[in-house]
C-alpha cells in the first residue's frame, strides 16, 4: 500500500468499488482482466485472503524444504500486511490505497477453446496496468 498522493492506482470507479468490497468487506468477485492485451480470469480477493491462501497452499508443495521456506516467507509477508493494516486503523485508513490486485483460481485465457495450462493459480498484478475488466453479476 502507498500514500494516495504518491499513487494513482485507478481512476476506474467500478474497479475501485470491487477492490473496496474485497479489501474492506471480504467479498470475492469473479472478474476477467485485460492487462496490456493479456486476458486473465479469476476470483478477486483481498490481500488478506491472498496471503492466507498462499500460506495454506505452501503446505501442499511436495518438496518439503521449498514448502517450509515459502511458508515462512509468505507468513512473514502476511504478518507485515496485518501489522500495516492495524497501524492504518489507528491512523486515517483513507490515506492509503491498494496498488496491487489479487486473484485466486486465476487462468490466462489464450483463445476461445483453450485456457492456459496453469489453471487455478494465485495471481497478483499492478492495478495501474489494468486496461479493462469484465464481470458477470
Amino acid at each position: 500500500m502507498t500514500k494516495k498522493e504518491d499513487n494513482t492506482a485507478t481512476d476506474d470507479a467500478v474497479l475501485q468499488m470491487f477492490l473496496d468490497l474485497t479489501n474492506d468487506d471480504g467479498c470475492e468477485i469473479d472478474l476477467t482482466l485485460n492487462i496490456y492485451g493479456v486476458v486473465v480470469a479469476g476470483t478477486l480477493v483481498g490481500p488478506q485472503a491472498y496471503y492466507e491462501g498462499i500460506v495454506d497452499a505452501t503446505k501442499n508443495i511436495q518438496n518439503k524444504t521449498l514448502s517450509q521456506i515459502l511458508h515462512k516467507k509468505f507468513s512473514d509477508l502476511q504478518n507485515a500486511y496485518i501489522k500495516e493494516m492495524q497501524e492504518l486503523k489507528e491512523k486515517d485508513k483513507n490515506e492509503f490505497v491498494a496498488s496491487y490486485i489479487h486473484l485466486k483460481n486465476a487462468t490466462y485465457l489464450v483463445n476461445q477453446n483453450q485456457n492456459s495450462p496453469s489453471n487455478g493459480m494465485w495471481w497478483r498484478g499492478k492495478i495501474d496496468s489494468i486496461d479493462g475488466i469484465s464481470f458477470k453479476l
